[in-house]
């Protein structure tokens, strides 16, 4: 793309994989067109009426760092791509066109749930039981991750995926013994890098309120990043650390 060129993001409704990750991508992009092509344009549409994950944090560097770069529009739903003429159709609004175009489609479980019935939310996700992970329409049968009908909170990152498949192996083994799976606590940390040191998080524990038959945010044991930019250098080797220990921890 020559400097000057548009870059358009889409970004689904929520819920979608990684709630903070569109806007992160969104200041990796602005942050290398900063650096490498300052007369180009970073268009940001957006389904939802505001950005989901990490608001104030993101707005505000966009502001700071990313000013005359990103132009973030809300509710601005892609209906459809014109890839001949590089343009985005919303469903209201004019076509918006682009140099490069990053399609973030609107997001569902895989085939591979649905064909095998485990889909039973809104033609879209599968409901687990939080104990068990199993699904709740075919016996023995564990779903995770962003397949999942979230918990009410419960984001569809990775930390969290990672959380549910320890809790799901708990309970295989348990049930395998002929024995009740143990209710899980599961904690979740998302990073989101700014630029290229900098970052920003938020944090919650979730914990299993057996009368809801769900899982809950455990009061006070939530967190996001605060306004003191001083310490999102610290947080992006609190990132880099992160990333590097779920990678041992999923893939050694």
């Amino acid at each position: 793309m020559p400097d000057g060129g548009v870059v358009v993001i889409s970004i689904p409704l929520a819920p979608y994989r990684c709630p903070p990750g569109p806007y992160e991508r969104a200041c990796q992009i602005a942050h290398y067109l900063k650096t490498r092509k300052p007369k180009s344009k970073l268009i940001v549409l957006d389904a939802n009426p505001q950005v989901t994950s990490k608001g104030p944090l993101f707005t505000r560097v966009w502001k700071e760092d990313y000013a005359g770069i990103i132009d973030y529009q809300a509710n601005m739903a892609v209906a459809e791509v014109d890839v001949k003429g590089r343009r985005f159709i919303p469903s209201i609004g004019d076509a918006v066109k682009g140099d490069v175009l990053n399609l973030i489609p609107p997001q569902r479980a895989g085939d591979i749930a649905r064909d095998a019935g485990l889909v039973t939310a809104n033609n879209r996700w599968c409901e687990v039981d939080w104990v068990s992970t199993e699904s709740i329409k075919v016996k023995n049968v564990h779903v995770l991750g962003d397949a999942t009908l979230s918990a009410p909170l419960m984001p569809k990152s990775g930390h969290i995926a990672n959380q549910h498949g320890k809790a799901a192996a708990a309970a295989i083994v348990e049930l395998m013994n002929g024995r009740a799976p143990v209710p899980p606590m599961m904690a979740n940390t998302c990073y989101s890098f700014i630029d290229d040191r900098n970052a920003v998080h938020v944090a919650s524990v979730h914990r299993w309120v057996p009368e809801k038959k769900t899982m809950e945010v455990v009061a006070g044991a939530s967190g996001v990043s605060g306004q003191d930019r001083s310490q999102w250098a610290l947080e992006g080797l609190y990132a880099w650390s992160w990333a590097q220990t779920v990678w041992a921890d999923m893939l050694a």
